[in-house]
């Protein structure tokens, strides 16, 4: 799998928030998640969002965000 185009600093911090949120739902929605979009998307919102500060994160577009979300989605073992 080729690189990501989110710093590592701003994907340490997204997976954080997103295996918070892991942490707490339903066995295998990890799983789930990447295969349905959808969830990896209200999953995010769950998080809060962990990019609330836009300018911080101009140069990231969804496309990036999803792909994070998937690698995250792989690495989480809960």
């Amino acid at each position: 799998m080729g690189k990501l185009a989110m710093k590592d600093t701003h994907y340490n911090q997204l997976k954080r928030k997103i295996f918070a949120v892991l942490g707490k739902a339903p066995k295998g929605t990890a799983g789930k998640a990447l295969i349905s979009m959808r969830l990896r998307w209200d999953i995010y919102w769950a998080s809060g969002g962990a990019f609330t500060n836009a300018s911080e994160y101009h140069y990231l577009n969804d496309n990036h965000i999803d792909s994070a979300l998937k690698q995250i989605m792989r690495e989480y073992r809960g």
